[in-house]
């Protein structure tokens, strides 16, 4: 027989082996949750992820922690210039955000927040741009093979045309900071260019909800994307809503032309683009659509042509020749087909028509008006197609030109001898890119160029190696108005170019004054990366010189050099 008392025992035995377990696993929960990786849960947003989704932060540093350590006036401005952003007013958010760095140089939201501003600016001048380098040298020195140093390269590598690479980068640091939706962003964008419909949809999504629905063009690029694929009743869904949040996005508006266009509403389509047109006269993709009134066909399997005005004007004159031709003495009907002519752009038909009518009926109602409108119509339509004509080729004529010529002057990013050439480059593809004519042959494989902008003497010297590949340069500037020994502060020149060199390659590492030996003090600032290395110099007591050298980093040896053993080459030209 068994024992009366086992039974409570086994059912006190699973009791205790179930509590404990519940215990353990509620304390592993606890434990993941708060030392396991960081997420961010996103919440209900239209056309968004899914309410509660969960999305890893990944490397992404927090930049929300260091606006809430600022004043309660520096967090109002920039909620303020984040709102901007997000709803498309990005040169107001500029202002605001530049305002921020000034005040704030050490809070990188603000850095980055300029710095994706700056990217998505109609038109950017050329202070701007040096802005725009600074900053994104700035970022990636400060998070370096992160989320944001991928997406900056990547955003690089689309600017130097190679969308491959950019792709590729851009799907990295959406794996890395996938909880940034600029980043997001950014990928669905590419993706759009890469035709990777499905993929780009998502990204979108997430960054809509990752924006909590802020950002107008999150909503842009998905409409765009429905639409690309031919998707257009979910399109269309995005671009009503979207519409209610962000009612003067041209991008939605034009969007919503374009399907009023397929569905026929030819007259819905002109006011939408009008609309657009009254508060953005250069918009140029409105300009085109309101041109090209039902030639557009729908993306997609089920596209069809709608037919141009010109294309109805054509049908309204096959139904009415006939009729004119079986009623001749109905002068109404022939004003009818003059009109229809017109429109087709068939003038010398819609002439023999209206002056039909002229010598029949002299007193005809506006008939004269009609036939001076028709000639200014006409003179109209041959201008408009000569000043294209010209227009375009005279444009390929000027973009062959300058992608054919090589550079004779150098613009703020190939200031210092920052040649946009690869090392190892042959000296015809350097020659090609650059004009050989700013050159002169100092010695074999060494090319020297010069010239002066006040107060600055440049001296920049090319070297090929013995196969005549790109080696290094040599950078020497002078400055003409020098008069001072600076004793004790570093001179203007060498500050000047230090800024300018940091703009174009980023944070360097400052040496300090060192003393070389011989009387010799240097003061250097180094960059380095992968494949390049660049120093920057100055010889204390010659306040009026600079020294610079750019080489191939490969070339050093791997234990790298004193700062004192690149003298030589310092002043070897």
């Amino acid at each position: 027989m068994s024992n009366p008392s086992s039974a409570p025992r086994t059912a006190a035995y699973l009791f205790l082996i179930f509590f404990f377990g519940a215990l353990l696993a509620y304390g592993g929960f606890k434990f993941y949750s708060k030392y396991g990786p960081s997420k961010t849960v996103v919440g209900e947003i239209p056309f968004g992820l899914e309410a509660g989704t969960s999305v890893l932060n990944g490397d992404a540093p927090n930049f929300k922690a260091d606006v809430e350590r600022l004043p309660v006036q520096a967090q109002a401005e920039f909620r303020r210039a984040g709102e901007l952003s997000r709803s498309g007013a990005t040169k107001a958010a500029y202002e605001i955000y530049d305002a921020l760095v000034l005040l704030y140089p050490n809070v990188d939201a603000a850095v980055w927040g300029e710095v994706n501003t700056l990217f998505h600016m109609d038109s950017v001048s050329e202070s701007m741009r040096d802005r725009a380098e600074l900053l994104i040298g700035r970022l990636m020195a400060r998070y370096p093979n992160t989320g944001i140093s991928f997406y900056l390269d990547s955003r690089k590598s689309l600017l130097a045309g190679n969308l491959t690479v950019a792709v590729e980068l851009a799907k990295m640091a959406s794996s890395r900071a996938p909880s940034i939706y600029e980043i997001r962003l950014w990928y669905a964008e590419l993706l759009l260019k890469n035709s990777n419909m499905k993929e780009a949809a998502n990204e979108c999504r997430a960054a809509i909800s990752l924006s909590s629905g802020d950002s107008q063009r999150a909503f842009e690029l998905l409409a765009k994307v429905y639409h690309d694929d031919g998707i257009l009743d979910s399109a269309a869904l995005v671009v009503d809503y979207a519409l209610t949040q962000f009612p003067l996005s041209s991008e939605l508006m034009l969007l919503r032309g374009y399907l009023a266009e397929y569905n026929g509403k030819f007259d819905v389509a002109e006011k939408t683009y009008q609309r657009i047109l009254a508060f953005r006269p250069d918009f140029e993709k409105a300009r085109r659509a309101m041109a090209t009134i039902g030639e557009k066909t729908a993306p997609g399997k089920n596209g069809h042509y709608a037919g141009s005005s010109r294309d109805r004007a054509q049908v309204a004159c096959d139904i009415l020749a006939p009729l004119v031709e079986r009623y001749p003495e109905n002068l109404p009907l022939r004003e009818a087909l003059g009109t229809a002519y017109t429109k087709a752009h068939m003038f010398d038909m819609a002439r023999r028509e209206f002056n039909y009518i002229l010598k029949n009926d002299p007193d005809y109602p506006d008939i004269k008006s009609r036939l001076n409108e028709l000639e200014q119509v006409r003179k109209a339509a041959i201008e408009e197609y000569n000043n294209g004509l010209t227009a375009n080729l005279n444009r390929a004529v000027d973009s062959l030109r300058e992608s054919m010529m090589p550079e004779q002057k150098h613009d703020f990013s190939t200031k210092l001898g920052h040649y946009l050439v690869r090392y190892g480059a042959s000296s015809q593809e350097f020659f090609k890119k650059y004009s050989a004519s700013n050159f002169k042959q100092v010695k074999r494989f060494v090319w020297q160029e010069t010239f002066y902008e006040n107060p600055y003497h440049h001296t920049y010297t090319v070297v090929f190696d013995s196969l005549n590949r790109f080696k290094e340069v040599h950078v020497v500037v002078f400055d003409s108005a020098s008069n001072s020994n600076h004793l004790g502060v570093a001179p203007e020149i060498f500050t000047r170019l230090l800024k300018q060199n940091s703009r174009i390659s980023g944070i360097s590492n400052n040496t300090g004054e060192t003393d070389c030996g011989d009387g010799v003090v240097m003061d250097a600032a180094v960059w380095e990366t992968r494949d390049n290395f660049e120093i920057l110099a100055r010889i204390v007591g010659k306040p009026a010189e600079v020294r610079m050298v750019r080489l191939d980093r490969n070339t050093l040896p791997p234990s790298g050099m004193k700062l004192c053993d690149y003298l030589p080459l310092l002043m070897e030209f």
